[in-house]
């Protein structure tokens, strides 16, 4: 959108006055108008509008208005699309659904079914991923499945997070922001362009500091405080009590851009990320006035909520998280001729994660982290992509090569058992995992005429995924701690070493085939079909031969009808895509429960076949030069064939509307920008299936409305901004996940709380 745009006036302190308190300088407008966004979802820069996929996208003016300062909100806006935070996983990861394909858990030995980018770098883990937004370009959001073009298969989708390049033609410019808001909450961040030698190199510096210090509620916390692993009557004993909701999360970013030569342009990217969360999930099922989610009668569990409070509980630890990333994407891109161009791209990245979670979510020592879950992994990729035009530019073609490699540990130790009856058991899984991937792929846009297009594009894939693992038990009280007896019998298993392993290799074939169709200059129509796969794995935290037995890679296979348009005079902008996605030995995480031992554990299984259909659409309307209006709708239908098995997180219904409107005023321009969204009720755990679902009403999430709000004013040729914000406007109190953990007599549901009522101030000066 373009802003109204104010007379060049001087910016020395008493016109600054001037502007602030009555200076009646005329101000000239522009207005509304549809914007367009470049993307390169493609591989190649072009308008998000002709592009032939259905896809979400948010300039960096977008992300500002709409106040998104996370990842976790991106799905509010975008149909087909729920991202959370994991029930009792921690705050720093996410967990993304697109089109009904998510997973629930984030080992090590799992490929997640949305795929992360920064820029054109794969992140293979989502911790650090729900850090806070700043200086990006654009987010790009491509749906349903991602098998060609893209570094890794993904059947759900992929996220792309494109960041703000260093600019040699550009003098020394940037900007400087802060904020402060309720829940004690501080934002300071700004980045500088230092060109370095002129229209050659420059190099762009970032920093974020975001902080919130006061929580959203308090915990309670029952037991020794400093072993969650009591027994007899100090179960029962309060002994602390802390906040939850608060963060302290860091950013920095390191960008050089070198434009050696007209041919040749060198791009670098360095990123850091440190942060840390509390937030707390308790069991729903037990909260006052829903008892009837326990059959037998009156709660067992009674300290699952200390009050009736939405935003308070009482457990044995406060949940917290803790995630330190550094990303590294280095491109080399060099035209050959007018009609040949190559480019590599190499990334790496480490991630280092810990969290604690009470994972029952009472107050009874039921079941819990004891020490930090702990997941740690380094990754390497290269990239070699080689495009062209031949058949004097009626084909368009890329082929390349990727390559990938990941090392990395998770180590958990969870207690379970009947520690209130005085014993209880420790579970620990030490695992160890290599991940390596191959592929080669080729693509190609044939120019049947000048308003029709053909698309083909295929990729073979090569996965490769080892683990080696030690499984412990320990009985409180008693060391030291002894092997798992079930070693034996699992795959290469070693008692004497307490240790198992075993490897598997995938070999995978994914295609895309499409026409698109320009029935006007600003209207295509487009049909496509396209399939992914992800690959199978280990089952780390297996305790049987049956739970150790490999999972089978999942395939989806997506068929999409959409169009694209841009209609009255270039004032509405309408974009709609109607899909169905079969899928194949879909990979579902559950919970199950060791007889035994009582432990909790997760094991992947494949749940069979489904299909989802669904209907998504979005709009942008230029009302007038100071209105416009801007929604999204989507509709999902999921069927599994075997009749028990469900589809979490993924809402039946999600809608959402924006307006905005244009105020110029003598001291500047007001923008105000006021947004609501709805997400439908949904189911946000796949343990004990459909049957648990008709049966425990807390397993399913509500729905929930929200309304948000921003009023900006842009003064002084828009160098400085003043905005006022707020979320969650009509203090809506509602979940935002679940986990279902005990099955049987009763369900134990762990709910994560969403975020209540939250405002503040900003202001960002550019220069």
């Amino acid at each position: 959108m373009k802003k109204f745009q104010m007379k060049q006036m001087p910016v020395a302190v008493g016109g600054v006055i001037a502007m602030l308190f009555g200076a009646s300088e005329p101000i000239h407008a522009e207005g509304f108008e549809l914007e367009e966004i470049v993307v390169t979802a493609r591989k190649r820069e072009e308008s998000s509008q002709d592009v032939p996929v259905a896809m979400s996208n948010y300039s960096g003016g977008d992300l500002a208005a709409l106040n998104l300062t996370d990842t976790n909100q991106l799905g509010q806006f975008s149909p087909g699309v729920n991202i959370e935070p994991p029930a009792a996983q921690g705050g720093s990861a996410t967990r993304v659904t697109i089109r009904g394909q998510v997973q629930t858990d984030n080992l090590i030995t799992l490929d997640p079914s949305v795929g992360w980018y920064i820029d054109d770098v794969y992140l293979a883990r989502t911790y650090g991923t729900a850090n806070s937004i700043f200086d990006l370009e654009r987010v790009e959001i491509l749906k349903g499945p991602q098998g060609t073009l893209y570094g890794r298969n993904t059947t759900g989708g992929a996220i792309k997070l494109v960041t703000t390049k260093a600019d040699p033609f550009e003098g020394v410019s940037g900007y400087v922001s802060g904020g402060i808001g309720n829940f004690d909450q501080t934002k300071v961040g700004g980045a500088i362009n230092i060109p370095l030698v002129e229209d050659k190199l420059a190099v762009r510096l970032v920093a974020l500091k975001d902080k919130r210090d006061e929580g959203f509620g308090d915990v309670t916390i029952y037991g020794n405080a400093s072993d969650p692993l009591v027994v007899g009557a100090d179960v029962y004993d309060p002994t602390d009590k802390k906040d939850w909701g608060t963060k302290d999360n860091e950013l920095y970013r390191v960008g050089v851009t070198y434009f050696a030569s007209e041919d040749l342009s060198v791009f670098l990217n360095y990123e850091k990320t440190e942060s840390y969360t509390t937030d707390i999930s308790y069991n729903d099922s037990n909260e006052p006035g829903n008892q009837g989610d326990l059959p037998n009668g009156p709660s067992i569990f009674p300290f699952s909520r200390s009050t009736s409070d939405h935003y308070s509980a009482a457990l044995n630890a406060l949940n917290w998280s803790e995630s330190d990333t550094e990303t590294v994407g280095f491109t080399v891109e060099y035209d050959i001729n007018e009609d040949l161009s190559t480019r590599l791209v190499y990334g790496w990245r480490n991630s280092e994660n810990e969290y604690v979670a009470d994972i029952d979510g009472t107050a009874l020592p039921l079941s819990s982290f004891v020490t930090p879950f702990t997941s740690d992994a380094e990754q390497h990729s290269f990239e070699w992509q080689l495009t062209g035009t031949a058949f004097e530019g009626s084909v368009d073609w890329i082929t390349g090569l990727y390559w990938f490699e990941e090392k990395g540990s998770d180590y958990s130790s969870s207690q379970s058992g009947a520690a209130i009856l005085g014993g209880a058991t420790n579970t620990i899984f030490d695992a160890s995992a290599e991940n390596n991937s191959e592929s080669v792929f080729i693509s190609a846009t044939f120019h049947a005429t000048d308003s029709i297009n053909v698309v083909t594009g295929v990729r073979y894939t090569h996965d490769d995924k080892s683990v080696e693992v030690t499984p412990t038990q320990e009985i409180i009280g008693v060391t030291p701690a002894f092997c798992i007896a079930a070693v034996a019998s699992l795959p290469n298993g070693d008692l004497t070493a307490c240790e198992w392993s075993n490897q598997e290799d995938d070999y995978i074939v994914s295609y895309n085939v499409g026409v698109d169709w320009a029935a006007t200059e600003n209207v295509m129509v487009y049909a496509k079909t396209a399939s992914a796969s992800r690959s199978g794995g280990q089952n780390m935290r297996a305790l049987s031969l049956e739970d150790a037995k490999p999972f089978e890679e999942e395939t989806a296979t997506d068929w999409e009808l959409g169009i694209k348009s841009q209609l009255l005079d270039n004032t509405l902008q309408v974009n709609a895509a109607v899909y169905q996605t079969d899928y194949e030995s879909v990979q579902q995480t559950d919970l199950k429960n060791d007889p035994a031992s009582g432990a909790n554990y997760t094991v992947v299984r494949n749940a069979g076949d489904a299909t989802i259909d669904g209907f998504e659409v979005d709009f942008k309307w230029v009302v007038t030069d100071s209105w416009m209006v801007s929604g999204s709708a989507g509709i999902l239908n999921w069927n599994f064939k075997d009749d028990t098995s469900i589809s979490p997180s993924a809402p039946e219904k999600e809608a959402s509307l924006r307006m905005n409107y244009l105020l110029p005023t003598d001291i500047g321009v007001f923008n105000f920008d006021v947004n609501y969204s709805y997400r439908g009720e949904m189911v946000s755990n796949t343990s004990g299936g459909r049957d648990n679902v008709r049966n425990y009403s807390a397993i399913t999430v509500d729905s929930v409305e929200l309304v948000g709000a921003r009023i900006t004013l842009d003064m002084i040729d828009d160098a400085l901004s003043l905005s006022l914000w707020g979320t969650n406007l009509t203090d809506e109190e509602y979940r935002s996940s679940s986990l279902n953990i005990i099955s049987g007599p009763f369900a134990l549901s762990n709910s994560g709380v969403g975020a209540p009522r939250s405002f503040g101030l900003e202001a960002t000066y550019k220069f």
